[in-house]
């Protein structure tokens, strides 16, 4: 893509926004734009006016428990903590035991959050026993909304007994459409699985998860991947992380991804999805700062839900109290 866009082709691309009708070219065009700081600030600005008709400015806030299943992946991602030559990088991935996801998700709910996302990693073979058998005791130990992230790991009779269960939402991410940037970084993950259980949660009426990486292919893959979430009828949640280099890994001199490319891919997003839970996914362990970015994801677009609470087996971050002060300076109400 190249940099330069024409104001009046900016301003038209806008109005298409506006009114929902991005199309590839249109986001391309957006994209573009937005390298320029005025510009950005008029596509975030549209993008929240979208946001505010549709949603409102009720913010809710939710703890993100790591990991619930070990992950099976083999070799594992080149972009992942896991597969880093450093111990110390690695051990941050250590599954929990059953009682040490319930603790935590005890001290969670006592942190007043509106929802919990337990996270795992992949088992293409499956990790049914495992989610029956856990699901009911953290039920047991939170009212709080529960949504599962665990990768194409359940089989349908699984899903179906988590739709009966009430779960808020079972997330399956993608990161990218170009299946050969996909497969550079994730050698061992399963394409065409992902993408077969996202359409297998989706014609069971389950609310979807999706993640996008910005890093992983082009920009131009990056907006694919997010136009390409229309399919999903019962998609709930659409966010965007940002490639963050892990030490240790087979990706560690890699270029990072921008941080402004992901804002402004969001702020696109809300127009393709005006009534989507949309933000930012970084991964706190691996990028500390992404966690920070909170509040500028609100004045993009992105809402109306925010993780804030990160815990993991050896490390809690732990930002509940400073977004809901950042959310009220910015017109949002939390609990």
């Amino acid at each position: 893509m190249t940099a330069s866009v024409p104001v009046a082709e900016f301003e038209e691309a806008l109005e298409r926004g506006r009114r929902g009708e991005v199309d590839l070219p249109t986001a391309e065009t957006l994209l573009r734009g937005a390298r320029r700081a005025d510009r950005a600030a008029e596509l975030y600005s549209a993008a929240s006016e979208v946001r505010d008709r549709r949603l409102g400015r009720r913010l809710l806030l939710t703890a993100h428990i790591h990991m619930v299943t070990d992950c099976a992946v083999d070799p594992p991602c080149k972009y992942c903590s896991l597969s880093s030559s450093i111990a110390s990088v690695e051990r941050e991935r250590t599954p929990l035991k059953g009682r040490e996801v319930i603790r935590r998700v005890v001290a969670a709910t006592e942190r007043g959050v509106d929802g919990i996302v337990l996270v795992g990693g992949t088992h293409l073979d499956g990790s049914d026993d495992e989610l029956r058998t856990l699901l009911p005791k953290v039920r047991d130990a939170t009212s709080a909304d529960l949504a599962l992230d665990i990768g194409p790991s359940l089989s349908e009779s699984t899903l179906e007994w988590l739709k009966e269960f009430g779960v808020e939402s079972v997330y399956c991410s993608i990161e990218t459409i170009n299946e050969r940037a996909f497969s550079a970084a994730k050698p061992g993950d399963g394409y065409a699985a992902r993408l077969e259980f996202m359409d297998r949660v989706d014609r069971l009426g389950l609310p979807l998860g999706n993640i996008v990486m910005n890093g992983l292919g082009s920009p131009t893959d990056l907006l694919r991947s997010i136009l390409h979430s229309r399919r999903y009828r019962h998609l709930a949640h659409l966010h965007i992380s940002t490639f963050h280099p892990v030490p240790g890994t087979p990706w560690a001199h890699r270029r990072p991804g921008s941080p402004a490319t992901s804002l402004a891919a969001l702020a696109i997003a809300r127009f393709a999805f005006p009534d989507l839970q949309l933000g930012l996914a970084e991964v706190g362990i691996e990028d500390p700062g992404g966690m920070r970015r909170g509040p500028n994801q609100l004045a993009a677009g992105g809402g109306n839900t925010l993780a804030g609470l990160l815990i993991y087996k050896y490390t809690r971050i732990d930002l509940l109290d400073s977004l809901r002060r950042r959310a009220a300076e910015l017109g949002f109400t939390t609990a």
